[in-house]
């Protein structure tokens, strides 16, 4: 009797289920076709502009669906901007909420873009092909998302300007909890909030290579914090973090970062063609900008950039055994250790313009550098030289000047063989636009009696007898 009255409710429960889905179903069916295919279209294409600050264009019919809650499928989307293509999308899947459908209105919840393409041109200053502020200078609506996911993206920005491009591939994105309050661009900023994460599997920009990047995000009322940023470079683990304040006048950023145990025969084909070197770097930065522009940001730049080593390799040249001769030969290139001494980010710039490769691109011998420290102070934009040098069993060199990362060009740089003292016995001066640079011819500081080894162990003061003025007083110790 029990079984029977069991068997009788589970039937009912069932039989009531199945109605209410009926009755959801119709529902549904019948918004739909009260409000129109049509209609919903136009809004959720509205809905995409909002999302994505484009006109965008769905080329298939919609796709209704039910199943993890009502949602509408578009396929081959194009996003234009001013007539331009400057996104495409293989499918969008936006999630919209029932009750509003059944008032006659489209209110998408969730957006999910499949193998989007962004091409991202910058113009000039503050302007974009996606974005112009002559154009864009109204109030926008509030606006909120509960998630938007990006699967299989990919990135393509282009600088007309300086012709840097960067590319992004495989990139997903979850962000949730999106929203604003609209009204003017600093109003926007000011309430802009969102949550979740972010990955790519490569970022390249001409032979540098970044993988595995992954980001944690968390904003709210235009405060962003970027931790945290893990990612692998030059065979070596990067972890920094980021803070955007976008509601100061003018936004504030600040950077702190380190990369492990990065390897020099990863970054070495970045100056020269052939992978010649060995060895580990740790590098450590800590940098504040302010602005609004990329110009900005770079001009303002203050902080530190630490870089330091144990023992390093270069193949191919034998620069204690080049240094022995010099003052005969005089056929070394002291410009080309600055091929070492500017590893890593400082030197990434640098480089752009001026081909190191003195050091690099030998192929008799090879130097041992048995400490190296580059520690750099940037300030408004300029990297000042604070202890910058490396030693093998024979000599010691250092670096001195500073690299203008706003006029791309180096600031009366020096690079020098040090004697005991810190004296500079031989120097040579670079100059002028990364580009195309001014690069003086060595100069011996001292009329050389014998080897040039001999006056560095020996020193400036003991041959000259008088006070000479030092070059270098930092943290690399004389052989």
């Amino acid at each position: 009797m029990i079984g029977v009255v069991v068997a009788n409710r589970l039937r009912f429960t069932v039989l009531l289920f199945s109605l209410v889905v009926a009755l959801i179903i119709a529902g549904v069916w019948a918004a739909w076709i009260l409000v129109g295919a049509d209609h919903v279209r136009e809004r959720v294409e509205v809905a995409l502009d909002d999302a994505l600050g484009m006109e965008v264009q769905t080329g298939q019919p919609l796709q209704f669906g039910l199943l993890r809650g009502l949602h509408v499928t578009l396929t081959e989307l194009e996003a234009h901007r001013e007539g331009q293509l400057v996104a495409t999308v293989d499918s969008a899947r936006v999630r919209i909420s029932l009750l509003n459908l059944l008032t006659g209105q489209v209110r998408p919840l969730e957006l999910h873009l499949e193998r989007p393409e962004f091409a991202v041109e910058r113009l000039g200053p503050g302007v974009f092909n996606v974005y112009q502020p002559e154009t864009d200078t109204g109030q926008a609506d509030g606006w909120s998302l509960r998630r938007l996911r990006l699967s299989d993206a990919r990135l393509d920005y282009l600088d007309r300007g300086s012709e840097l491009q960067w590319l992004f591939e495989h990139c997903d994105a979850d962000l949730r909890d999106l929203r604003h309050a609209g009204g003017v661009p600093e109003q926007v900023l000011a309430t802009l909030a969102a949550v979740g994460e972010l990955t790519c599997q490569t970022l390249t920009h001409d032979r540098l290579t970044v993988s595995d990047v992954s980001i944690e995000v968390r904003g709210e009322s235009g405060v962003f914090e970027l931790e945290p940023i893990l990612a692998t470079a030059f065979e070596g683990q990067l972890a920094a973090r980021l803070e955007a304040d976008l509601i100061s006048d003018p936004p504030d950023f600040r950077l702190e970062g380190r990369m492990s145990q990065f390897d020099l025969g990863a970054f070495t084909p970045m100056l020269a063609q052939e992978k010649n070197a060995s060895g580990k770097l740790d590098l450590d930065l800590a940098l504040t900008a302010r602005g609004r522009s990329w110009q900005d940001v770079r001009d303002s730049a203050s902080g530190t950039i630490d870089m330091a080593s144990g023992q390093l390799t270069l193949d191919g040249y034998d620069l204690d055994d080049e240094l022995e001769g010099y003052a005969t030969t005089q056929r070394f290139n002291l410009i080309d250790a600055g091929a070492v001494l500017l590893a890593g980010p400082v030197g990434l710039v640098a480089s752009r313009g001026y081909a190191f490769s003195g050091l690099l691109g030998g192929d008799e011998g090879s130097t041992r550098i048995e400490e190296m420290v580059s520690e750099w102070t940037v300030e408004a934009g300029v990297a000042e030289a604070r202890d910058v040098a490396f030693r093998t069993a024979q000599n010691r060199l250092a670096l001195a000047g500073g690299l203008d990362f706003g006029n791309y060009s180096f600031a009366d740089m020096r690079v020098a063989v040090i004697d005991r003292d810190g004296c500079a016995v031989v120097e040579q001066r670079i100059s002028g636009p990364f580009r195309e640079p001014e690069i003086k011819q060595p100069n011996f500081l001292v009329t050389a009696i014998g080897p040039l080894l001999d006056l560095v162990k020996h020193g400036i003061e003991a041959v000259r007898g008088d006070e000479c003025e030092v070059f270098y007083s930092g943290s690399i110790p004389h052989p």
